[in-house]
């Protein structure tokens, strides 16, 4: 009998008019995610988040048992048996937008070091100047015009390329980079040629890169987007998770990979610069999205003793990940300190070398999926992360979402509670609340009293938005017909509860650091937040509930994107690059889960704003 190939079934995506092609029993979150239609899938495909949620309009799948509210079904928990017709509501998405995170907002002086020392350089030699000594070789003639050092190496491909330049009746340039021994010629070419370099700030939720001129300095663009991989899953744990299942690995750096050549083709081409003349590129990002970068397996750094394959990478060239740039461009990894205190956190550290030394304490945070905090003196730097998970996010909260168009960003309550007033990142109608509008309405909760220190509602008759939903209250902050999704907006009493553990891990991890020296709260000099969440951030609202320590608000500062600007350093002085090496050998590395204290600690922070409320004594009026 001869066999008839299965036809392949047709998923068509609504409202996008979008149509392809899929075999049967294929993941339906896959498929969509294959034509281009990106939604939200924070929990990495587990089928525990519910966000990647759509309606069947016609046809049918094989689900797993799992539905979502109110009809819609989880897309990765679905299998495709027909073809179907679906539609994603703009509530699961996530739209690749240009998201601006500020690199730095308020000015810190940066001691730039007297010698301008990139990551890679370029001498141009006058043509007339190779016509002398015919008992040189060609590569002997080259070597003479570079700065003096003991040894000088390239790869086969610039040898054999050089007979041919070197009799050209034109001027070379010739492009090099520093090595632990000496000097490396990355490249040799006809003409003079401008050079230029990549600075990127590899996050878990976005990716962000400059592109620099590395003969003059100058930053010349910006651009960032989502990164490709928030679609299997929202935080380190759950990519790494991901990661695990067969050719996931391959599947993770590919899409970051993507990301960033698709922001530095923009770059080169509004600039009308050639990839061919990009020659160096430095990554900053934590341990987990380094790992995932390089395509190394990341599953140790989640399994006790919590070991990364790697902290310091050795350089690299463009070709080696698929980078679309000069393919000998010479790569730099900003080194991490331990397996979730990173290189972006090292880089951003490098924003702090212009500020004076501290007679007591600075704390540096960095909160964004993940929570990183550094403590530093004159002499000493410790760190820690905590676990604290990608709430502030919005992720894991029933109608949280990220920082982005359509995102409630603050919260005004009114009339008691019983009237509110919006700010909605881009305007018009919200989608969802994002972390910094989360904040923001539990402190005004919190202070109208109309949520408990434990964060439950105190029941109100006289409030129509607080309602019972299942076995828990609810508060309404946008009517279904007022949002732009055609669903109802509320906060939980599980998502308060996720929150307030997220603020609790933050503020026992900075109370940690501050017993392991012997401080205390009063003596921090200085609270610099940096990442992209502080910058929707009212400090106000953050000491209300506890995440940050009640001290003189003027002693917090919000630098913005710090992993880029130190990436950007880095790429641009030989002495920024050193002092990140001794960063993280420098620092000293607390793992929270082998403190004694810290659960202790933790514990005593599951309370607005806190157990002991006289840590707080200017937050404990009340509306």
């Amino acid at each position: 009998m001869i066999q008839v190939p299965a036809l392949p079934l047709i998923v068509k995506i609504l409202p996008d008019e979008i149509e392809i092609e899929a075999d049967t029993g294929e993941n339906l979150l896959e498929v969509i995610h294959r034509a281009g239609v990106y939604l939200e899938a924070e929990c990495g495909g587990q089928g525990t988040c519910e966000t990647c949620i759509a309606a069947i309009i016609e046809g049918s799948c094989t689900k797993s048992g799992i539905t979502a509210d109110d009809g819609l079904i989880l897309t990765c928990q679905a299998e495709i048996s027909d073809n179907i017709t679906i539609k994603v509501p703009a509530a699961s998405r996530i739209i690749p937008s240009e998201k601006k995170t500020p690199e730095i907002i308020h000015h810190i002086e940066l001691i730039k070091p007297s010698k301008f020392s990139p990551l890679a350089s370029a001498v141009t030699i006058k043509s007339g100047d190779l016509r002398f000594n015919d008992s040189l070789s060609d590569w002997e003639k080259i070597i003479r015009f570079l700065p003096a050092v003991d040894d000088i190496e390239c790869g086969i491909d610039i040898l054999r390329r050089l007979p041919a330049i070197i009799r050209k009746e034109e001027d070379i340039t010739v492009v090099f980079t520093q090595t632990l021994s000496g000097k490396r010629i990355i490249d040799i070419s006809p003409g003079r040629r401008d050079i230029y370099g990549i600075a990127c700030d590899v996050g878990t939720t976005t990716v962000a890169v400059k592109i620099i001129n590395l003969t003059t300095g100058d930053s010349l663009g910006y651009a960032s987007s989502y990164n490709g991989q928030i679609e299997c899953g929202a935080d380190v744990i759950s990519r790494i998770i991901y990661s695990q299942k067969p050719g996931r690995l391959e599947e993770l750096q590919n899409r970051i990979i993507r990301t960033i050549n698709r922001l530095i083709s923009e770059l080169l081409q509004k600039e009308n610069i050639s990839p061919q003349d990009v020659f160096a590129a430095v990554f900053a990002g934590n341990t987990t999205m380094t790992h995932l970068l390089l395509g190394i397996d990341p599953k140790y750094i989640r399994i006790a003793p919590y070991t990364p394959a790697v902290k310091t990478v050795p350089m690299l060239s463009a070709k080696e990940l698929g980078l679309m740039i000069n393919p000998n461009a010479v790569i730099h990894c900003s080194p991490a300190v331990g397996s979730y205190v990173g290189g972006d956190i090292t880089a951003g550290l490098l924003c702090l070398s212009g500020i004076d030394a501290h007679k007591e304490a600075v704390l540096f945070i960095d909160i964004g999926t993940n929570g990183e905090l550094v403590l530093m003196g004159d002499d000493w730097m410790i760190g820690c992360a905590c676990s604290a998970g990608p709430a502030f996010e919005g992720v894991g909260i029933k109608c949280g979402m990220r920082a982005a168009e359509g995102a409630v960003e603050g919260v005004k309550l009114l009339d008691r509670g019983k009237e509110v007033k919006l700010q909605v990142i881009g305007g018009g109608n919200p989608l969802r609340i994002c972390g910094s509008g989360l904040i923001e309405l539990i402190s005004e909760l919190f202070q109208y009293g109309i949520i408990q220190r434990d964060g439950k509602f105190h029941k109100s008759d006289d409030n129509a938005r607080i309602q019972k939903r299942g076995n828990e209250n609810i508060y309404v902050l946008v009517e279904a017909d007022e949002s732009g999704s055609g669903r109802e907006i509320f906060i939980s009493e599980h998502d308060i509860d996720n929150i307030i553990r997220a603020k609790a891990a933050i503020f026992s991890a900075c109370s940690l650091l501050l017993k392991n020296v012997g401080l205390n709260f009063k003596d921090i000099e200085k609270i610099y937040a940096a990442g992209g969440f502080g910058q929707h951030l009212d400090f106000r609202n953050a000491v209300t509930i506890g995440l940050f320590p009640d001290i003189d608000l003027e002693k917090f500062q919000y630098l913005g994107n710090t992993s880029l600007k130190g990436a950007e350093l880095a790429l641009l002085y030989s002495e920024y690059r050193e002092k990140l090496a001794q960063t993280a050998k420098a620092m000293t590395y607390i793992d929270l889960s082998s403190e004694s204290g810290y659960m202790d600690e933790y514990t005593a922070a599951l309370f607005l704003p806190h157990t002991d409320e006289n840590l707080f004594p200017n937050y404990n009026n009340r509306f």
